[in-house]
């Protein structure tokens, strides 16, 4: 494995310890130093590389969206600036992080989003460990977001002219992504609304019922709309089926209705949310209207 790399912009880049290993050792990714800053070092595949070149042309400068800071080309290794934490990290470790900083993080999550769709382009892995933050903690303890930025564009894509992506797999986590996302049809802007509405329950303390139960139980029934939006035989008899499963557990267990274990965060949040992870992608919310929604200018 090769320790050092020297960047487009011909800075060294000098190994300081493994983050993450992959299955194929020169994929693992590297914490790196360089004049007294730290970077992530990422070997990537060639597609990968070039669909990054084309994000940071067009979101050169971008302060929401984890963009490489320099490249390799000889090697397809990518530079990123270094995060002390993700937002998944921050939840699981530090269940007292103060709610205040918790509503910053989703807001410039909601605000990478907006500037991604502004341009047609769609995440497609909106989740917890997709965010990187940087936080610190002052004397007395008070800790205090400084840094939002959403990352991992692996299978981001464009849509031109708004045309939904259909593929032969499920596209996303299994745990946040989206119903349209789970059959891989008609994949859109809003199957990111989606895994953002499900991103801020987890934030604001529904973990519980997000971990133990499926996105299903977030509504009483499958709307017509998405039968229609998937558009395919055998995945709306497997939603109609698993939705009738869900209606028997929710009859017999009415604490699982997301308007009742949801009480807790506020009939505004209740509000947003419910729009963000509305089964019908026709009638989501967009971006621009979740972040003028009237939730964000509650006071904590």
């Amino acid at each position: 494995m090769v320790s050092n790399v020297v960047g487009k912009s011909g800075r060294i880049y000098v190994q300081d310890k493994v983050l993450q290993r992959q299955r194929e050792e020169k994929f693992s990714v590297l914490k790196a130093e360089s004049q007294n800053e730290f970077f992530v070092r990422k070997p990537v595949r060639k597609p990968f590389y070039e669909l990054s070149r084309t994000l940071a042309g067009e979101f050169a400068g971008s302060r929401r969206l984890r963009i490489h800071i320099d490249c390799n080309e000889t090697e397809d290794i990518l530079v990123y600036p270094f995060f002390r934490d993700t937002l998944l990290g921050i939840i699981q470790n530090d269940p007292d992080f103060p709610a205040t900083e918790r509503k910053k993080i989703l807001r410039r999550v909601g605000e990478a989003i907006q500037e991604l769709h502004s341009k047609d382009w769609i995440h497609m892995d909106v989740k917890p460990d997709n965010i990187l933050v940087n936080w610190a903690s002052d004397k007395d303890g008070k800790k205090t977001v400084s840094d939002v930025a959403l990352g991992d564009f692996d299978i981001a894509s464009k849509s031109e002219g708004g045309k939904a992506r259909e593929t032969p797999y499920a596209v996303g986590n299994a745990m946040w992504r989206s119903p349209e996302g789970q059959t891989g049809r008609g994949v859109t802007k809003a199957s990111d609304i989606f895994s953002f509405g499900l991103v801020c329950i987890y934030t604001l303390g529904g973990g519980e019922f997000l971990l133990l139960n499926d996105y299903k139980e977030l509504a009483e029934r499958v709307p017509e709309g998405l039968y229609k939006h998937v558009n395919d035989k055998d995945w709306c008899e497997a939603m109609k089926a698993s939705a009738e499963i869900a209606d028997l557990a929710i009859e017999a267990q009415p604490e699982l209705r997301f308007t009742s274990w949801s009480q807790e965060l506020g009939s505004a949040a209740q509000d947003m949310m419910s729009g963000m992870t509305n089964l019908d992608p026709a009638c989501s919310t967009t971006i621009d209207q979740v972040l003028t929604h009237r939730w964000w200018q509650e006071l904590e």
